[in-house]
Parts: structure tokens; sequence; C-alpha cells
């Protein structure tokens, strides 16, 4: 099971301001690996170890979800590490500011965490990171 640090408040803010304006990118800052970084910044712990420097695009990637979580789609990774790390799904309303969510797009998934306030997620986008309210994931997790 994952511990957050004392100061975990602090050093995941840190994260979130220092990748606020980044540009989404396979393989450098996807929604998966947002998530396990900022599960990293709170905890020291990589979730995504065996993922990292592995993929470079879209296909790369759920190719190597396929590898690892036996189909190509963001909730088998998810629902994969989530029992890997002893992270416990919890309801949506339950999720507090750092844990990891599902968010659900049409027939796309992607991944993103609850925002330092609470009441919205947050996921990587084209410029930077992207602001969505709390009730557009589908699933959580409590780190």
């Amino acid at each position: 099971m994952l511990a957050r640090h004392p100061n975990w408040q602090s050093l995941l803010s840190d994260y979130l301001v220092e990748t606020a304006r980044e540009r989404f990118a396979y393989g450098q800052l996807d929604c998966g690996l947002f998530v396990a970084d900022a599960i990293a910044a709170m905890t020291g712990v990589d979730v995504a170890a065996d993922l990292r420097g592995k993929y470079g695009s879209r296909i790369e990637a759920f190719e190597l979800i396929r590898a690892q979580a036996g189909l190509p789609a963001m909730e088998a990774i998810a629902e994969k590490l989530a029992s890997d790390f002893n992270l416990h799904e919890i309801a949506i309303l339950r999720a507090e500011r750092g844990d990891p969510v599902m968010l659900r797009r049409g027939r796309r998934s992607s991944l993103g965490i609850v925002a330092m306030h609470g009441t919205e997620v947050l996921t990587p986008f084209r410029h930077g990171l992207l602001r969505l309210p709390l009730n557009h994931a589908t699933r959580a997790w409590h780190v």
C-alpha cells in the first residue's frame, strides 16, 4: 500500500505548478504518466516504472498497455496498477485531492487527478493541464 509523505500537499502542488503549461506528449506527459508522476510526488513510488521510456506514440502506448494489462485500454492498465499497488476504488464523490480518476469521453478513456481544491479533475492536454468538473470522472481510486 502506498503512503503519502507528510508534506504531500506541498509536493503535489509543486508538481502541478511545474507541469501546468507543459504540452501533452506520449511517453513524456500523457495522462498515465501525469497521474503516475503525481502519485510519485505524493508517495515517492513510481507506479509506472515498468512503462517509462518504452513508448513514444499512441499506438506504442496501447501496444504496451495490451502487453501489460491484457487489453489496449486505459481502464485495463488503471485496474492493473491499482491492484498491483493496492489502491482501493472509491466512490467518485469521496475522491480527494491527488486521487487518480478515470475520465471517459465517448469510447475513449483517460486518467486525471483530483485538483487541490477537490472539485475539479486535472489531466494533460495540448497546451497544458485541462480542468474538468469532478462529475466528468467515471471511477476513482484512493492513494
